[in-house]
């Protein structure tokens, strides 16, 4: 679709959407000339909110976004197929001059084709039973049905299908009365039959030219009928919509009219208030500037006036302070005095509670008294010992250090005699080994003396230092 195709959509979308009111019809043709697809179908009936305005606007979007060369023409095939020729008419009007003649040939021949099968096929059915004067009648008869329309046409089928009966009886009546009945008389039934087949031909033949020739004439008079009828309502839309634009243009003049007497009004009114204004302006000027001294006057009233009510306002201030002050003292004294009746309370509920510690305490420091007792006289045991084993051990240390003395000595000389390798010198390692033995064996024994006194040289002093925390509690 080109740009001039979608300017004429655009331009026209007001008279398109009062017109399309339903669409399902012009999708369908769409659709089937490969315009829409399925899903675009689906998309515009699933619009949300399902209204005619919203479907339309989503018909409109996908129609000009489509990027089918053929689709506008594909689009006013649709409105032509279902008869929508004035939509037709207003879009193909910009673009086509003849476009109002081809859209009412288009209309007609629409026309023509529905109305053409039934116009050709009755005169057929009934002409083949008539004679040469029933063809007039009975072509007269479709004529008329033809003019009267598709429904007046069902209403005349009736008295058409039991006419050929009568028509039948009274053409071979006819043929009786006439001259054919002398002849019928002196001839045989064989020239008779063959008469009778004869006239009958000739008969079905009349009937055939002539009901195509009715068929024809009924057609062009309701292709005439057609094309003045909508010609002329055509002329009837246009003067109504000259009308109706005469009439808005008036209504608008009016308006406008009246606007401008309104404006003109309210200009010289607004002229006269601005002068108005302008003088009471000048006086209200005066007026101010007398008032401009006797307004430094009241300032420096005011002004005076102010610092005294400042100092009053600070004296009050400061008066509202110390009662705040002493309010909040009031206040605290308060929650603290609440808080010492609760703290007493407390205490005296403690002091009942270490009374009873105390009585407690006191039974507790009689037994321990007396176990620190014993563990005195343990202790003083346990000092006796620690001395007895502190003399043994110095001892041990003197008898030691001869010891190593000797060891050293017994060295010495062993080192002399190494080179000597005789017996006694063997003799006296051995014993020199054996007293190292024993000497070990008595610096074991002395170590394990010390570990043991030293044990008890500590629990000594956790007996003091238990009898060192007693004696406070006394």
């Amino acid at each position: 679709m080109d740009k001039e195709q979608k300017k004429r959509i655009t331009s026209n979308i007001t008279f398109l959407k009062e017109r399309l009111g339903y669409l399902d019809p012009i999708l369908d043709h769409l659709v089937d000339r490969n315009v829409f697809t399925y899903d675009e179908r689906e998309r515009i009936d699933k619009v949300n909110p399902p209204t005619p305005h919203k479907k339309f606007n989503e018909f409109i979007q996908l129609l000009l976004a489509s990027s089918e060369p053929h689709a506008f023409t594909s689009f006013i095939q649709s409105l032509e197929e279902e008869r929508f020729f004035n939509i037709v008419e207003k879009l193909c009007k910009d673009g086509r001059p003849n476009a109002r003649a081809s859209s009412s040939m288009v209309r007609e021949s629409a026309l023509a084709q529905q109305l053409r099968p039934q116009t050709s096929m009755q005169p057929r059915k009934e002409h083949t039973v008539h004679a040469t004067t029933g063809v007039y009648h009975m072509s007269s008869e479709a004529s008329v049905t033809q003019i009267l329309g598709p429904h007046s046409a069902e209403h005349h089928q009736l008295p058409q299908q039991h006419h050929p009966q009568h028509a039948v009886v009274g053409a071979s009546g006819g043929r009786n009365d006439s001259g054919f009945a002398s002849g019928a008389s002196g001839a045989s039934p064989a020239s008779d039959r063959v008469n009778q087949m004869t006239m009958d031909r000739m008969t079905t033949a009349i009937g055939q030219m002539f009901a195509e020739f009715s068929g024809k004439v009924t057609n062009d008079l309701l292709d005439g009928f057609e094309r003045r009828r909508h010609e002329e309502r055509m002329e009837i839309e246009l003067s109504m919509e000259r009308k109706i634009s005469q009439e808005i243009e008036r209504k608008m003049d009016e308006k406008l009219n009246a606007f401008r007497g309104d404006w003109e009004d309210q200009k010289t009114s607004l002229i006269d208030r601005n002068e108005k204004a302008l003088f009471s302006l000048q006086d209200s000027v005066e007026q101010l500037r007398n008032s401009s001294d006797a307004y430094n006057q009241l300032k420096q009233k005011y002004d005076q006036l102010q610092q005294t009510h400042a100092q009053m306002r600070d004296k009050e201030n400061e008066r509202w302070s110390k009662l705040s002050t002493t309010n909040k003292e009031n206040t605290q004294l308060r929650s603290e005095l609440e808080m010492s009746n609760i703290e007493i309370i407390n205490l005296r509920e403690r002091v009942d509670e270490l009374e009873s510690d105390n009585r407690a305490m006191k039974d507790n420091e009689l037994t321990d008294q007396h176990r620190i007792n014993q563990m005195v006289a343990e202790k003083e045991d346990l000092i006796i010992e620690l001395e007895r084993a502190e003399r043994e051990k110095m001892d041990l240390k003197m008898r030691v250090d001869s010891l190593s003395r000797e060891i050293e000595r017994l060295l010495m000389q062993q080192q002399e005699r190494a080179n000597k390798d005789d017996k006694a010198y063997q003799e006296a390692l051995k014993k020199q080994n054996e007293r190292l033995d024993e000497l070990y064996k008595v610096v074991q024994a002395l170590t394990e003396r010390e570990r043991q006194s030293k044990t008890l040289f500590i629990g000594g002093n956790a007996v003091q230092k238990s009898a060192r925390m007693s004696r406070p509690n006394k």
